[in-house]
């Protein structure tokens, strides 16, 4: 199920997302970076894995979106992991409720029948 990766109103990408941590709410997967990702938020995320600027973290409000337009609450927050040097960007979704994880496990249940 792919997720909508903001911040603010800016479209960084999409996930295509899977469980990662079923009992933490843990959702996450590979970015396709938008190119406003690349112009303008790469060098920032690199800089925050490698020293966290929390407080510039909070004032580019990442926010997550369902492929139906609404937003998930992620209580844990939303890591994005992009090292330099790595042509993946790991994203996960933190502290997702019940209901979310399970309309991602009957997801993930009709993939697997699928194959």
């Amino acid at each position: 199920m792919e997720i909508y990766l903001f911040a603010k109103s800016t479209l960084l990408g999409k996930v295509n997302s899977r469980i990662v941590d079923d009992s933490m709410g843990v959702i996450g997967g590979l970015l396709k970076p938008s190119t406003a990702y690349y112009g303008n938020f790469q060098s920032f995320f690199r800089s925050c894995t490698a020293k966290a600027d929390w407080r510039k973290l909070t004032q580019i409000e990442l926010k997550a979106a369902l492929e139906t337009g609404e937003f998930l609450q992620c209580e844990g927050g939303i890591c994005v992991d992009d090292v330099e040097g790595f042509d993946e960007i790991d994203v996960s979704f933190c502290g997702l409720n019940q209901g979310i994880m399970d309309t991602f496990r009957k997801q993930e249940e009709r993939e697997s029948r699928a194959t």
